[in-house]
């Protein structure tokens, strides 16, 4: 389990070079430990541009690439103890306007043992959520409304809260989920870290790590992680970013198994003893048949999934089949 004592500063860095022009992000908690669609989120730390980096466009090609911004947080004074979920999202300022969210398992000591600090936090900021028609918009480091108290502003290049969309009147106070905050749960250092799900495939551990494929808030669980130390101070590694992606399915879970490739936990240095690693990585798709498709990294590949009904892959792009049945033949195509 990924120990965070409050009060204790903890290292937010980043590896990969798809850093996308920085853009601004939130690290947040919720008091479940397995997350789901409702849980409230509440945020400990906003970073407004330059997070996770302020270069133009892309670091580098380089997966392994260490040149991004290093940052620390805490969890605050007065958090309820416990084993809750603990997240890290971004709006890229370049690119496709979305919403990146991984997730870590955590452990909270030395706070109390009600939920009032926790209650005083600002809610999470969502946005460029497909179902909710609001977008930021590219090349501005966006402003929170409500960032918190601990917040920083490490470059002041681009800043801006510009919004389009027919839905972004509703976009007010986010991230809170409709459910309650609960009862503080017991903290414990024994035993294996355990996973949060209903946010897919981002593996994440102490002493050990593997690469995932991509997470999302459509469904998907991942595994849990193993080989981690209980009580281990090394930094956590979140090894996959992935794009959220509104609300959950309908439909059946999909379950994947995280491939077997093992990496080194960062060593720790002076300072902060433990924080996070996110990695920053570019997903492709790919297909396997007709109506199969999954996401790889540079290292690995996503089980294969499959396409909704009445979709097909072609040419590299998912079609949707329009049928005429009068006629009896395929009337047209389109790709989305």
């Amino acid at each position: 389990m990924n120990q965070m004592p409050v009060g204790v500063p903890q290292s937010l860095a980043f590896k990969g070079g798809a850093t996308h022009g920085g853009g601004s992000c939130q690290v947040s908690v919720t008091l479940d430990k397995e997350p789901t669609q409702n849980s409230q989120w509440k945020v400990v730390h906003s970073i407004v541009g330059g997070c996770p980096s302020n270069a133009t466009g892309n670091l580098s090609d380089d997966a392994d690439g260490t040149d991004a911004s290093v940052f620390e947080f805490s969890i605050p004074k007065g958090m309820p103890n416990g084993q809750y979920s603990l997240a890290w999202t971004w709006f890229n300022k370049i690119g496709n306007r979305e919403m990146y969210m991984n997730c870590a398992p955590i452990t909270v000591s030395g706070g109390a043992d009600n939920n009032d600090v926790f209650n005083s936090l600002p809610d999470m900021f969502v946005i460029n959520i497909p179902n909710e028609a609001c977008e930021t918009v590219e090349g501005e480091d966006f402003v929170f409304p409500s960032p918190g108290d601990s917040a920083e502003t490490p470059f002041k290049t681009a800043l801006g809260s510009s919004t389009v969309g027919s839905g972004c009147a509703s976009v007010t106070a986010k991230g809170a989920g409709s459910g309650s905050a609960g009862t503080p749960a017991p903290a414990s250092a024994t035993g294996g870290a355990s996973s949060p799900g209903g946010y897919g495939a981002s593996s994440a551990s102490t002493g050990a790590t593997s690469a995932a494929p991509q997470m999302s808030t459509s469904g998907s669980t991942y595994s849990q992680p193993t080989g981690a130390p209980a009580g281990s101070s090394a930094p956590v590694t979140i090894t996959t970013m992935a794009t959220v992606t509104g609300a959950a399915s309908t439909g059946a879970a999909s379950s994947y198994a995280a491939p077997s490739a093992a990496a080194s936990a960062p060593a720790s240095g002076s300072g902060s003893s433990s924080g996070l690693v996110v990695k920053l990585q570019q997903l492709n798709l790919v297909f396997w048949q007709l109506n199969q498709f999954g996401l790889c990294d540079i290292n690995n590949c996503a089980a294969p999934q499959a396409l909704a009904d009445g979709t097909s892959c072609s040419g590299g792009v998912v079609d949707k089949r329009h049928v005429k049945h009068a006629r009896r033949h395929l009337a047209g195509r389109r790709s989305f």
